[in-house]
């Protein structure tokens, strides 16, 4: 399953194959993300969708659903090191 990022009205709505983010660079993306962001997950065996609602209101939703998607790639690759 390849990463999508959807914006709906002012949510962003991340889904990625849930096999493939540990769910420690999950809950480290979500910590640092969750300053400006209401965030719910739903995940299952292979699907893992990551809802992201702004706190307050920002421009460039679909940029930022990419960059949170970056950002976990980030994690991982960091932690590899």
């Amino acid at each position: 399953m390849n990463q999508a990022v959807i914006v709906k009205s002012n949510l962003i709505e991340v889904t990625l194959n849930s096999e493939f983010y540990p769910d420690d660079i999950l809950e480290k993306a979500i910590e640092d993300y969750s300053k400006l962001f209401d965030i719910k997950i739903d995940k299952t065996k292979e699907k893992l969708k990551i809802i992201l609602k702004p706190k307050q209101e920002i421009q460039d939703l679909q940029i930022i659903g990419y960059e949170f998607v970056n950002y976990l790639l980030y994690l991982i690759k960091n932690r590899c090191l």
